[in-house]
């Protein structure tokens, strides 16, 4: 697939991890803390076993919406490349996607969460705006 083209339907591909860029002002940080190790230690024995969620961006790279953490330990491991679903998303729908995605896990800083919700907000002020 090139960067030009459109997914008539989506699959997972394996993509480098080159092309993937973190999502703009992403409000979830990763810690490299035991339950992370724990999870690097997954991935090196069973390998990402849900696709990061992407969308493309004008620059024939990818951001990354969900997988963070799936991109980064991959990464740490020498993956080269990472299965991903590729979604077509405007800015909202991707602000929503990505914090529906990360408010799903169970640990979650507070002030993580309060970014979080302050983007959610941002698009609903965008909406009224429109209307």
């Amino acid at each position: 697939m090139t960067e030009t083209e459109q997914p008539k339907e989506e699959r997972i591909i394996e993509m480098d991890v080159q092309r993937l860029r973190d999502f703009r002002n992403h409000p979830f940080k990763i810690r490299e803390d035991t339950q992370f190790k724990q999870f690097t230690e997954s991935i090196s024995r069973y390998g990402i076993l849900s696709p990061l969620i992407v969308r493309p961006m004008p620059e024939g790279v990818y951001e990354i919406i969900s997988g963070h953490r799936r991109k980064y330990a991959a990464a740490s491991l020498g993956y080269r490349k990472v299965p991903v679903i590729i979604r077509i998303l405007d800015n909202e729908e991707a602000i929503i996607a990505m914090v529906d995605a990360n408010l799903q896990r169970e640990e979650i800083l507070p002030s993580e969460k309060a970014a979080a919700y302050g983007s959610l907000q941002h698009v609903k002020i965008l909406k009224k705006e429109q209307q």
